[in-house]
């Protein structure tokens, strides 16, 4: 199925650039670490760099988690239902989880985005806004697999009328 294969997409895109992002910081890390103990003159550009691959790392393993449903969530109420009735609260968590994304992750990714582009970082020189433009791409990610999910939800209505 064509919504099966984007996804798949998505899932290698996603993984291969957080896994990439996670090489960079652990030899980042280790770069640190021997400069600082071995060489005795520790890298400057190690630190700020670091702590943004984290930031982007760890958004891009939530958007991940939201695509394959294994995000933190209080899943006693869902547990227990099933059919229709649990199709209705998956449905509400849904929207909610697409609110926040459009809402928080989109909108005021943008204008932090916006806000931040003509600021650069002190040791790095980076534009600011590069830094805060994984929250509009985590929030547009987010949004495309609960869209991707809708297919699940007809397999469920089905499962029903049978």
């Amino acid at each position: 199925m064509m919504v099966d294969k984007i996804k798949k997409m998505l899932d290698r895109g996603i993984i291969f650039v957080a896994s990439s992002l996670l090489v960079i910081l652990v030899l980042g890390a280790l770069w640190q670490v021997f400069t600082r103990y071995v060489l005795k003159d520790p890298s400057t550009f190690t630190n700020e760099l670091l702590g943004f691959l984290l930031v982007w790392t760890s958004l891009l393993g939530a958007c991940y988690a939201f695509g394959a449903n294994k995000h933190l969530a209080l899943t006693f109420i869902t547990n227990k239902l099933t059919g229709m009735k649990g199709l209705i609260i998956t449905v509400i968590n849904d929207i909610f989880v697409v609110f926040f994304a459009v809402v928080i992750l989109l909108k005021g990714g943008m204008e932090a985005v916006d806000m931040t582009m003509s600021q650069t970082t002190p040791i790095l020189g980076v534009p600011k806004g590069l830094v805060y433009s994984i929250l509009p791409i985590s929030g547009v990610l987010i949004i495309l697999y609960k869209l991707l999910g809708i297919n699940s939800y007809k397999k469920i209505i089905q499962k029903e009328g049978e």
